[in-house]
């Protein structure tokens, strides 16, 4: 049975933590689902809904990050496609296998054979344990799999598969999972101030209670910051000038599928910069994107522009 909320913050008020966790995204909430299944005694503080930031915010995906291959970035791409197949193996109910189509074109920045061949480093990184191996599609079978693809130039297009997700549910579910083994999660609390140590370890936090207006000091053996795009503005609550982010801004169109009816995931370079875009079918819209610009606003102001 979940404890009521009154019952979370009587928790916050009375008790000690081994682990105190800021950000209630996808990453702040694996840190408490895996905090309290090892039997630490840990809570999690949500200034807003949980998942209310970027991880509700997302291309939908699961997957290992193809286009780093070209960056060499091996063992990053071997650490994703691993955590991929751990998430497909726990949550089955939340992430599902997602076909994504590669056509390569005369003009384009590879060659077919490039794409190809990185197709198999790709699914060996993953120890060939993708949802399914990749296959090859000829032309003919690309108008046919894919009818609204442009053709023209086209040399043919791999077929290989990732994985998809409700990030947002599988956000609160991660959360859920974590309470069952005995963490305190509150949302609607904001952390005001950071508490240090005589040696100058951050060992607790302030938080004001959104509902009721009331603040409890919380403390805590260890803090960690999980809060994203808001990392810099929790880090000076304990004086620290220096900023570790550079933060960046990535916008997705978001269309009804009958104007862009895309029946798989498809592959595509900018125009422009070359860089990796996806359209991506989700229900009963196509999604489109991503950016990737720099940004100095406030992220909970954050919005595409019309450029």
């Amino acid at each position: 049975m979940i404890p009521s909320r009154d019952a979370m913050v009587s928790r916050l008020g009375q008790e000690a933590f081994d682990l105190v966790v800021v950000g209630g995204g996808i990453t702040g909430c694996g840190v408490i689902r895996d905090a309290a299944r090892r039997g630490l005694r840990c809570a999690l503080i949500e200034a807003n809904d949980l998942a209310s930031g970027t991880s509700s915010r997302s291309s939908k995906l699961i997957h290992g990050g193809l286009r780093y291959l070209e960056q060499w970035e091996f063992s990053l791409v071997h650490e994703a496609v691993t955590e991929r197949q751990t998430l497909m193996r726990i949550a089955p109910h939340l992430v599902r296998a997602q076909a994504f189509l590669f056509p390569v074109y005369a003009n384009g920045p590879h060659s077919l054979g490039f794409v190809k061949a990185g197709l198999w480093v790709y699914e060996g990184l993953s120890l060939f344990r993708s949802p399914k191996l990749h296959r090859n599609l000829r032309v003919r079978q690309v108008k046919e799999e894919e009818p609204i693809l442009a053709c023209d130039g086209l040399k043919g297009a791999p077929l290989y598969y990732d994985a998809a997700t409700d990030d947002a549910r599988l956000t609160l579910e991660t959360a859920l999972d974590a309470i069952h083994a005995g963490a305190t999660v509150l949302n609607h609390a904001r952390v005001e101030s950071l508490f240090k140590s005589d040696q100058g370890r951050v060992n607790g936090v302030r938080v004001r209670d959104a509902l009721s207006g009331e603040s409890l000091d919380v403390q805590a053996k260890v803090v960690v910051n999980a809060t994203g795009p808001w990392t810099d503005k929790v880090r000076a609550l304990s004086a620290e000038s220096s900023d570790l982010l550079r933060p960046t801004k990535g916008v997705h169109i978001v269309v009804d599928a009958d104007r862009l009816p895309v029946r798989h995931a498809v592959v595509c370079n900018h125009p422009a910069d070359k860089r990796l875009l996806f359209a991506i079918p989700w229900g009963d819209q196509s999604y489109i994107g991503t950016t990737d610009t720099d940004f100095n606003g406030d992220p909970k102001s954050v919005a595409a522009t019309g450029e």
